[in-house]
């Protein structure tokens, strides 16, 4: 980022790094990928940037102003890759399914900042567009509109409450991690069957969900879909 030019001399100078607030926004989202080492620092992004970390200030107030910045970045490409993968909206189950499978994958691709960005409001236009679409393919199906708004909000909440929780798990150290998976495949696969019955015979399950989040995902996905399937059920009128 930092440019470098001659004198009419022809000593050769550096000139300051000009910085847009695109340039700054694409350096915190590589920053916060696993390959760009998950932490966003002002530090961190001025050194990506070739700048001084306090040119950041002159586009971003504070790191709170970033982050509503980013979290806006991962609604428009959740938005953006629900777009390819979703089916009609007339199918309502495969299009909500295919949406909160599309903002998991998003978030999850840069854990770090999951864990900032998933429980953040931002109101902007995307975020807006995404509200009033997920309301209208429910209400559509069936639901009066305020049902249709809880279970938005359901949905949502739902599907940000797993992306936290796996993007936390994520970007604990390895040696952490391994931790918790041994005691569930050793641990709880030796607890006596005498003491405890029901973890003796399910633990080789438990297990295999701990290591596939995804799976847990879509099986509770899956059981919200069903709640959300009887309401449409019950909201419709009535046939002699």
């Amino acid at each position: 980022m930092v440019e470098q030019g001659r004198t009419a001399a022809g000593t050769k100078v550096k000139r300051r790094a000009v910085l847009t607030r695109e340039a700054i926004l694409e350096a915190a989202m590589r920053l916060c990928s696993p390959e760009g080492g998950g932490v966003l620092t002002f530090s961190r992004l001025g050194k990506e940037l070739g700048a001084d970390p306090t040119a950041v200030y002159r586009h971003f107030r504070d790191k709170d102003e970033l982050v509503l910045a980013l979290t806006d970045l991962l609604i428009e490409e959740s938005l953006a890759l629900a777009a390819r993968s979703a089916p009609e909206r007339d199918h309502w189950r495969d299009w909500l399914t295919a949406t909160a499978h599309a903002i998991r994958a998003v978030h999850l691709a840069r854990p770090a900042l999951a864990v900032l960005c998933a429980t953040r409001t931002t109101a902007s236009p995307a975020e807006t567009r995404s509200v009033e679409e997920i309301i209208g393919v429910l209400h559509h199906a069936g639901l009066p509109v305020i049902e249709a708004a809880e279970c938005y909000r359901m949905l949502l909440d739902l599907t940000l409450a797993f992306v936290q929780s796996s993007a936390a798990f994520l970007t604990l150290a390895p040696e952490a991690q391994a931790k918790d998976d041994a005691a569930w495949a050793v641990k709880y696969g030796l607890l006596p069957a005498d003491r405890f019955p029901m973890l003796h015979q399910s633990s080789p399950r438990l297990t295999e969900l701990f290591r596939s989040d995804e799976e847990v995902f879509r099986l509770v996905l899956e059981t919200f879909l069903d709640g959300v399937a009887l309401k449409i059920e019950r909201a419709r009128p009535a046939t002699c």
